[in-house]
Order: structure tokens, then C-alpha cells, then sequence
């Protein structure tokens, strides 16, 4: 079995899930909401107003700024997001998370000015849930670091975020609200997770063919949760979260001495929590929240120095060598720069496209070509440089350019 895990391994590197949505070019941007703005005009006396040089009280939308953050451990840049104005972002990146393929679980914590308000983006993990049809090896919850994998019951996306809301994020959680789960999005969902099997099969068969090691699909499971939940932080103050989580399993029989082992690895893509001590100041900040949610990218170097890594991982797995993983380092993430190639990387459109079922939004092509996404709620999006303004026609800062839904 170990033999069978460690072949495995090779196959689930490649099948790494990026979080949120698809990486821009370098140079693109993108915004957030706004709704007040005067007559705009290219040929206008003052030009076009800097954001640093208005003062956004007088104006009834939003303005926010694109921005790289970086890992402080790496240097290595983790996520481009639209960050509301006033608002803070911090990295934390674990890169001690026992995987191959995520072996970094990054958190993105973004903070309001009055740090009454945050948001949450949790980058993917993945773990294994197995059994066997003879009986004989009943599951277990386990880390094992010989073959460098995370073994846990069965979990679909609510039930991960009942773990994260009674034990990681705090105790207590309680559900106060769902919302259903709309037929198209669970249809996208469902081709996910079938694509995940038939991927994860194929690399079983080829890389573990020449070792006797096969592996046969058997079904495929896509679950999306949308929740609020009322908990008690760390601080025994009570607060409630808007939680959304997003899983994909692929289930494959690998028969092994005699034995058919039932194989179900999963990846969870991404966490998203919003959270506030009241429904007043959820509501207060909710658009501001929906800017960081519907603009949030994964960077490719990110993925890029965590696939490699994983790589390394599991080159010292099957040398029997996993006590002696290195941790990561900065220079250690430098060296694996040198050999990142933007082109290697394509877009998980499937993480990115169900969100557009759930939400209501619009998406704008920016000045440079990328895109921006906003509610419907905002008549208009505004872009001058790589600041945005979302609001009502004419109701933006002088100068700045309206950008047209596509």
C-alpha cells in the first residue's frame, strides 16, 4: 500500500488547485464598488484626479486599488486583489502543510480601517480519504509523513466549514443561514470533479502502469457551501461570518495484493470568511467585501514555487528520506524562480466561472485589456491607472475613464 501512495503522489502534483480565480498579466489591474461622481472630461482644467489627491468622503461609492501581496517568508508574490480603500492585507503563508501538492496553505487576511470588519481567503489543500472493500483496514484520521499525506473522514464543503467555525477559526459555530446551491453551479461543480478523475486516473495508469500499479475510476464528487455562521473567536467575543467553501473528490479503485483499495482524494480550492461582531456591520462593509471577493487572483509564482517544492517533497518521500524535508526558505524559493515559465501555467476557469452563477455581477474590460468584476447593484465602474471607482453615471472623481460591461 505504501508502494501504491507513493506512485500516487506523483499524479495528485500536477492536479494542485489555484484558489480564486485566473492570474493577470503583471500589468493589468482591477477595482471596486463606488456610486457619486462629477462630470468627467479628458479636456477638463484640473485633468484627471489621483486617488491620493480626493478626499472619497465627499463621494457616495467605493475606490479601491489593485495590489500584489507577497509572502514575507518567500518573497515570492501570492495573490493580485483589489484592496477597498483604507483597507489592509497581510500574508500568512504555512509552508510546513504535509502535501505534495499543496504543501503551502497561504492566508490572506484583508482588514478594514476600523478593524471591525475582515475577509479571509484561504489558498487549496487536499487530503486523502481511503478504505478498502475487504474490511480489513478500517479509516482512520491520520498525518502520515512517510508518504507525506493527510488521511480524514469523509467531508464535503459544509462539513469543512463546520471543522474551520469548531476548532480552527474559533468554537461554537453555529449555522444561522444557508443558501441553496443553484442547479448551474452545481453542474459545473459536478464536471470539476469529473474532470479531477479522469485526470487523476490517467497519471495513475501511466506513471504507476510500469510498476504493476493501476487504478480504475469509480466516481467523482463536487460540493459548494454557502453559510453564515454565528462562533466565538479567540478572544470570547462572539461574532458572525458569511463562509463560503468549495470541494472537489475523485473516488478510483486500486487493487493491491489482492485487495481493492477505495481511493478519494480530495482538494479543497479555497475558504472564503467574512466576518464582523454584528449583521450591521457586515452590511456596512458588504461591498467593499464583494470588491475583494469577485477580484481576488492567485498569482502563478505562487503555484509555480509551491508545485516545485512539492516536487522536492516527494523526490525525499521515495528515497524513504521525509524526516530530513528541508523547510522553505527564501533563497530556496529564489532558486526555484529561475525556472518559472509563465507559460506552463493556465487558468482554472472552473474555480473561477462558478462564482458568476452565484452572484450577480458584471465584468468590465480595464484600460489594459484585463477585466474587473462588479455587482449589478453599481450602474457604472470608473478606472484611472490602477484605481477604480464604482458608482452611478457621472458620478465619478474628474477625468476618469468609464469602462464598458462586456
Amino acid at each position: 500500500m505504501k508502494k501504491l501512495m507513493v506512485l500516487i503522489l506523483c499524479c495528485l502534483l500536477a492536479l494542485s488547485s489555484a484558489g480564486c480565480s485566473s492570474q493577470r498579466d503583471d500589468s493589468s489591474v482591477s477595482g471596486a464598488p463606488s456610486d457619486t461622481q462629477s462630470p468627467a472630461g479628458p479636456d477638463s482644467e484640473q485633468g484627471k484626479q489621483d486617488l491620493s489627491q480626493l478626499d472619497v468622503s465627499k463621494y457616495s461609492g467605493f475606490f479601491g486599488k489593485y495590489t500584489t501581496l507577497t509572502d514575507q517568508t518567500t518573497g515570492v508574490p501570492v495573490m493580485d486583489a483589489l484592496l477597498p480603500y483604507g483597507w489592509t492585507a497581510q500574508v500568512h503563508s504555512d509552508w510546513s502543510f504535509v502535501s505534495t501538492s499543496n504543501p503551502c496553505i497561504a492566508n490572506i487576511q484583508f482588514t478594514s480601517p476600523d478593524k471591525e470588519a475582515s475577509v479571509l481567503i484561504q489558498t487549496s489543500h487536499d487530503y486523502l480519504q481511503s478504505y478498502d472493500t475487504s474490511g480489513l483496514f478500517p479509516h482512520r484520521d491520520y498525518i502520515d509523513k512517510e508518504t507525506y499525506i493527510v488521511h480524514l473522514a469523509y467531508k464535503n464543503a459544509g462539513q469543512v466549514l463546520d471543522l474551520y467555525f469548531n476548532g480552527i477559526f474559533g468554537t461554537g459555530g453555529t449555522v444561522v443561514d444557508e443558501t441553496p446551491v443553484p442547479d448551474e453551479v452545481q453542474s459545473i461543480l459536478d464536471q470539476a470533479a469529473q474532470l479531477y478523475l479522469t485526470t487523476l486516473v490517467n497519471g495513475i495508469n501511466q506513471v504507476g502502469g510500469g510498476y504493476g500499479v493501476t487504478a480504475q475510476a469509480s466516481g467523482s464528487e463536487g460540493t459548494i457551501s454557502l453559510r453564515r455562521y454565528r462562533f466565538t473567536g479567540s478572544d470570547g467575543k462572539s461574532y458572525l461570518a458569511d463562509a463560503m467553501a468549495l470541494c472537489v473528490a475523485a473516488e478510483y479503485i486500486a487493487p493491491s495484493y489482492g485487495t481493492n483499495f477505495i481511493n478519494i482524494p480530495w482538494t479543497v480550492p479555497a475558504v472564503i470568511v467574512y466576518t464582523a461582531q454584528d449583521e450591521a456591520t457586515l452590511e456596512k462593509y458588504r461591498a467593499q467585501y464583494e470588491m475583494i471577493r469577485e477580484n481576488s487572483v492567485l498569482r502563478n509564482e505562487f503555484n509555480h514555487v509551491k508545485h516545485v517544492y512539492g516536487s522536492y517533497i516527494r523526490n525525499m518521500v521515495m528515497q524513504q528520506m521525509a524526516s530530513s524535508i528541508a523547510a522553505m526558505t527564501q533563497a530556496q524559493a529564489e532558486s526555484y524562480m529561475d525556472n518559472y515559465n509563465p507559460s506552463d501555467y493556465t487558468s482554472d476557469d472552473w474555480a473561477n466561472d462558478w462564482s458568476d452563477f452565484i452572484y450577480d455581477r458584471n465584468e468590465y474590460t480595464t484600460a489594459d485589456g484585463g477585466t474587473i468584476k462588479a455587482s449589478t447593484e453599481f450602474d457604472s465602474v470608473y478606472q484611472n491607472g490602477d484605481a477604480f471607482y464604482f458608482g452611478s453615471p457621472g458620478s465619478a472623481p474628474f477625468g476618469w475613464e468609464q469602462l464598458t460591461p462586456n
